[in-house]
């Protein structure tokens, strides 16, 4: 969804995409260093595992429009049926950024999974995995693929993760296509201080994601250093894949020092400056910040609430002789009005 109302983005010279995982506190309570990165202006940003459930996510959206003006922003969301320590399910999402600047016709994509995968575990890859098609001012176009892989305690899900990427991947021919985020798994030597040897279950995520990058003729760079840190062992489990168009080594940034425990370093890589031009008018078509659409059977159980809300609201407070502009006036008001409570009753769904 586009962003329209203005706000303040500092300009960086050197372009960079950005991928973070925002584990174990989310959007909510990461919400100023997330901030933090929209401020600087990057041309892509991925961000996963920020825990924004289907209620919220509208909201969100609102939120960073009202704030970012010049992002395009897509959401995905799915709640597993598997449960925490205090009974309530799991949310999964993740939440990609795109610059109009940079990519002023941005279009979602979708991939088409197996018939044979487990319902459930095709539900959570929906909010664990986002694919954006993006055209530069020049033409060029790109794929920005934002994934939040399964852990490697759930190799079935991982594999089909892998195999559901690698089939689109594979469609595509020479698309250039951009893959960043969690992918839960590390290249050979980029694990430290775990006990030797590794356990069965990450070794075997570990060979995945060597087998994923031979299947598809992807492009990486091995971390140097490490991207996530446990209680008492290192890895570098966040990656930037590239297909088509190779970019340079990514660099982890730790987070400032906060009371704040996030699990993951922010990953910075350097963009071609030629490759991503930037358009001084970032004038697009606008688009409401609401759904066009609302469940029919929620609208019709929730339509009196929403008729009383509306009723309280507009008045019928014109004079007997009304001006033209006073006619506007009141058009004016009752399709604000109209529009919020479109707003509050998605919401609520």
């Amino acid at each position: 969804m586009n962003l329209r109302i203005a706000g303040s983005i500092s300009t960086n010279t050197v372009k960079k995409a950005v991928s973070w995982n925002v584990g174990p506190h989310g959007y909510q309570k990461g919400k100023k260093e997330i901030h933090q990165i929209f401020e600087q202006g990057p041309p892509i940003i991925c961000l996963q595992d920020v825990r924004i459930p289907k209620r919220r996510k509208n909201a969100v959206k609102r939120e960073l429009q009202r704030v970012f003006p010049h992002y395009w922003i897509y959401i995905t969301t799915a709640q597993s049926s598997r449960k925490d320590c205090r009974d309530r399910p799991y949310v999964y999402s993740v939440l990609t950024a795109l610059h109009s600047a940079f990519f002023p016709k941005v279009t979602q994509m979708r991939c088409h999974y197996s018939r044979q995968m487990d319902p459930d575990t095709r539900r959570e890859i929906d909010g664990r995995l986002s694919n954006t098609q993006a055209q530069t001012p020049t033409g060029t176009t790109f794929q920005v693929i934002n994934i939040y892989q399964f852990t490697a305690a759930n190799p079935t899900g991982q594999t089909d993760m892998w195999t559901t990427t690698e089939n689109w991947i594979n469609k595509q021919k020479n698309n250039r296509i951009i893959m960043q985020g969690d992918l839960n798994c590390a290249h050979a030597g980029c694990r430290w201080d775990y006990a030797q040897p590794l356990n069965k279950d990450i070794g075997t995520a570990d060979n995945k994601l060597e087998h994923f990058l031979k299947n598809t003729s992807g492009c990486f760079h091995a971390q140097q250093e490490h991207t996530w840190k446990g209680k008492e062992c290192r890895a570098a489990l966040d990656h930037v894949l590239t297909w088509n168009f190779p970019l340079p080594p990514q660099t982890a940034r730790p987070i400032p020092k906060s009371h704040k425990k996030f699990d993951h370093y922010q990953m910075w890589t350097q963009l071609p400056h030629l490759d991503f031009p930037k358009q001084a008018n970032t004038a697009r078509t606008t688009q409401p910040d609401f759904p066009q659409r609302i469940d029919t059977v929620f609208f019709k159980r929730h339509v009196d609430d929403w008729k009383v809300r509306i009723k309280s609201q507009i008045q019928g407070d014109l004079d007997d002789n009304p001006t033209g502009q006073a006619l506007a006036d009141l058009i004016h008001k009752e399709q604000k009005i109209l529009a919020e409570e479109v707003r509050w009753l998605q919401d609520k769904a």
